[in-house]
């Protein structure tokens, strides 16, 4: 045997030695990992075998998705890959699409002029446009300056009725497409930081503005928005928290003092309006962080027949949602009219959340602070705000919205009705 042959003997071992070694690899490895860290996605499960999967092709195609997505030590591939990716001068194909979107349900009551007596909502959708970017889903905004400053008039006026001694605090949630780096989609949507400024820049001086916007910017690499829900994560409403803080005075607490949680496979509500299968292949991971402080919380409601204000036992952390499609309500169990949360935090604050969706997964990291935390949606409480902080010698009310809620005359509208 001359070198030549010897040298490609040696290569065909060694080939098929490896190819050996990683499929006894990855017949051995365990298969029972159900979420990508890397990816924040939840992985393909085993599909089920029986004669109808196999005759349609559904079965092997699956197949293949389980065996892509449990491949021998993908997690550090799937990282290596992105790396090359990044760097400069390498892309992939991108899927773009702009569709039409009904929207969330953001409106405000039906009769809030005359008392909102019903509490059906009229503006329960949001009308615009979705960017469908690869497998990310996401809202556009659009600047109303007219709108925007009805938004800042709103909180003014709440805060004047409320009395000089209880501090008002303002906070809005920006959405994802603004932190887009390509700049042809960015475009698409209005700025947002500029809209914040205008709406901070109208206050009367003794609202204090939060500044949610850096910390989430400083962390945007970090899994901050769902890709297939409207909403923020419950790391980027930390992020979020760690600006209330700063501007209420707290030190924050350190996310590794909450135990975490987790819900695969949520996909969030926009993503219906999708039309490819990259979005559904790469549903959502719900994180959760239960409070450090022990909790209890009374939700109020409506009798929707005789208009009876009742009330259940709820929890700030609701782990029934996990199994549900409905994963976004882990979070204090959704929207309701009125929630009561009382905590053993070594603190006598109280404060009132005057909020939409947003809040829900931000109300969890005020538990260490306060005492008592009063959860208000506009779009469902009938009562006085001003009496119920009254009555609980509230000495602090926090407006917490995402960008768009600015647009919403209803949702301000509802307020105000509130405020009389």
């Amino acid at each position: 045997m001359n070198k030549n042959n010897h040298l490609s003997f040696i290569n065909i071992f060694v080939f098929i030695s490896l190819i050996y070694i990683f499929s006894i690899l990855n017949i051995i490895s365990p298969k029972d990992k159900t979420i990508s860290e890397v990816e924040n996605r939840t992985l393909a499960k085993k599909p089920v075998f029986n004669v109808g999967n196999i005759l349609s092709g559904q079965y092997s195609r699956d197949f293949e998705s389980f065996f892509a997505d449990h491949f021998f030590n993908r997690e550090k591939l799937v990282q290596v890959s992105k790396e090359i990716s990044s760097l400069k001068g390498i892309k992939r194909t991108e899927e773009v699409f702009l569709v039409g979107f009904d929207g969330q349900n953001v409106g405000g009551n039906k009769d809030a002029e005359n008392g909102g007596k019903d509490g059906d909502n009229v503006e329960s959708s949001t009308k615009g446009n979705l960017l469908i970017l690869n497998d990310t889903v996401m809202e556009l905004y659009k600047f109303n300056e007219n709108k925007s400053k009805a938004y800042a008039d709103m909180i003014s006026d709440v805060s004047a009725k409320l009395g000089k001694d209880v501090k008002v605090y303002s906070l809005l949630a920006p959405i994802q497409i603004e932190f887009l780096t390509n700049s042809k989609y960015k475009s698409l949507s209005d700025p947002q930081i500029d809209a914040i400024k205008y709406v901070n820049s109208n206050f009367t001086d003794n609202i204090i503005p939060v500044d949610a916007y850096e910390p989430i910017k400083n962390h945007i690499d970090e899994y901050v928005y769902y890709r297939t829900d409207h909403h923020w994560t419950a790391l980027g409403a930390y992020y979020g928290y760690t600006g209330f803080a700063k501007a209420a005075g707290l030190e924050p607490v350190p996310l590794e003092r909450y135990k975490k949680g987790e819900a695969p496979g949520y996909l969030g509500h926009i993503s219906t309006v999708n039309p490819t299968e990259a979005v559904n292949r790469n549903p959502d991971n719900v994180i959760y962080y239960n409070p450090p402080v022990k909790t209890d919380m009374k939700v109020y409601y409506y009798d929707k027949d005789t208009g009876e204000k009742k009330s259940y036992n709820g929890k700030v952390i609701n782990k029934s949602y996990a199994k549900t499609d409905q994963k976004y309500g882990i979070f204090i169990g959704g929207d309701f009219p009125l929630g009561v949360i009382k905590t053993d935090a070594d603190s006598d604050r109280k404060i009132m959340v005057i909020k939409d969706s947003y809040g829900n997964a931000f109300i969890p990291f005020l538990t260490p602070h306060y005492s008592e935390i009063y959860v208000v949606d506009p779009r469902h409480y009938k009562e006085s705000i001003i009496e119920l902080a009254k009555e609980n010698n509230i000495g602090e009310v926090l407006f917490l919205n995402y960008i768009l809620t600015t647009n919403f005359e209803s949702f301000m509208g509802s307020v105000l009705n509130l405020a009389k």
